[in-house]
């Protein structure tokens, strides 16, 4: 197959199955076995089209007149966005392509459809988002986002932060490692990483962040434990944390293991549980913690809302299950996916683990609760009635330097620092 089949292919089974882009680029790269650069065309155009995928309708909808098969719209999908927004891709190249593809699957007829709308949108100046005259539905179109999305940010942050929330959700993510501070200092890997030939610059966002280029997991450091991958937001909750040498820490919502294992790496002296609700990630979280070389924790499968723990703890960490709306620029399907109605039943699910959890947290001590999304009922909300409905449990005021912040709360936004957007709450339970 070429690469614009196998991209026709990942798309569809995307948007028309409901399938992960990630876990569908992965098996098919693994299995085909493709050079770099057809590697970085088939990923370009999946998420490309995906992330694209209102503006490319909005542009290609008055060129259909006649009546199409789902795969061919998605074909023309992929190849707008290869004539839009590729450019060292030429347009001939994507519509004589995209032509053969149609020929392939449909015959002629199928062929002619295609090659006809391809050919009359590339003669046609794109549509201007002016005439539409929702300010709502001009960004959601411009920016790729649900209308429902768009509305709730522009409740909360104004139409000036929703757009700023929007454009920032729409560029490309940086790509960042946490150092294993247990095995290496961050100035020794970086110089290692360059001597290995990869971009590396210390990020002035997180202590343990670095700032990477290139496939830096192919690295032989990453096999030897040296760092993990994650988004620099993500590492923040380890600041809020604030784990001490001898700590017991509770990861409630695990997997794939990434802050609990981060808080691991500052705990020499102390221990970890990890437990995710889904016992068949358990041992990811196992592999990675004897690739990073650290002993001293218990790995194992727990529902939060209800699970009983083996222990107290000094400190719990609840990364909730949540609708995901910071990371869409790294998961673009989940804008389509989530809806509106999807919100009331996260809140009350990350308000059931916390409820559960804060019953294994000994008094005097720390629990963080972070969300990797911008949505105010799951956050600010959900911290606030957490507080109401537990008396118990107090804000508990903490620092992020990189956002000269102090407090109990921060929604980091993605146009901030170019980081995920994410959301960290810190609570002490009260001494008796």
């Amino acid at each position: 197959m070429t690469v614009r089949e196998l991209a026709l292919d990942a798309y569809s089974r995307v948007v028309d199955e409901g399938s992960y882009s990630n876990i569908i680029l992965n098996d098919m790269i693994s299995r085909e076995d493709l050079p770099a650069n057809d590697r970085g065309l088939l990923t370009e155009v999946v998420y490309g089209t995906i992330s694209r995928q209102l503006t490319i309708h909005f542009y290609i909808r008055p060129f259909i007149r006649t009546k199409l098969k789902r795969w061919q719209k998605n074909l023309l999908d992929i190849t707008v966005y290869q004539i839009v927004w590729l450019e060292r891709v030429p347009n001939y190249a994507a519509i004589n392509e995209a032509v053969e593809i149609a020929k392939n699957r449909g015959g002629p007829q199928a062929a002619n459809a295609v090659n006809g709308i391809l050919r009359n949108f590339e003669r046609k100046p794109l549509r201007s988002f002016d005439d539409i005259r929702s300010d709502v539905v001009r960004l959601s179109i411009e920016a790729s986002i649900p209308e429902w999305i768009i509305s709730h940010w522009k409740t909360h942050h104004g139409m000036d932060g929703a757009r700023d929330i929007a454009m920032a959700l729409g560029s490309r993510p940086k790509m960042y490692i946490r150092t294993n501070t247990s095995r290496i200092s961050r100035p020794a890997l970086v110089e290692r990483l360059h001597e290995e030939g990869f971009g590396a610059v210390p990020s002035e966002i997180q202590a343990d962040a670095i700032e990477v280029g290139g496939e830096v997991i192919q690295s032989r450091f990453y096999q030897e434990g040296l760092f993990s991958i994650q988004d620099v937001s993500s590492m923040l909750v380890n600041d809020a944390l604030a784990p001490q040498a001898d700590d017991t820490i509770l990861d409630a919502c695990s997997a794939p293991g990434g802050k609990g294992l981060h808080a691991l790496e500052k705990t020499p002296s102390g221990h970890v549980d990890l437990s995710d609700i889904h016992d068949h990630k358990i041992p990811l979280i196992e592999e990675q913690a004897r690739r990073l070389g650290l002993s001293n924790h218990e790995a194992f499968q727990g529902d939060a809302t209800q699970k009983a723990y083996p222990r107290k703890y000094d400190r719990i960490i609840v990364d909730a299950p949540c609708s995901g709306l910071g990371v869409i620029r790294r998961k673009p399907e989940i804008r389509y996916e989530r809806k509106a109605e999807d919100i009331d039943s996260l809140v009350a699910l990350q308000l059931e683990i916390l409820s559960n959890v804060k019953n294994y947290l000994k008094p005097g001590g720390v629990l963080v609760y972070s969300t990797c999304t911008i949505h105010q009922m799951e956050n600010e909300n959900v911290a606030y009635t957490f507080m109401k409905e537990n008396e118990d449990i107090e804000f508990d005021p903490f620092t992020l330097e990189a956002f000269d912040f102090e407090g109990p709360y921060r929604q980091i936004l993605p146009q901030e620092a170019g980081t995920d957007g994410f959301f960290i709450a810190r609570f002490r339970k009260k001494e008796k």
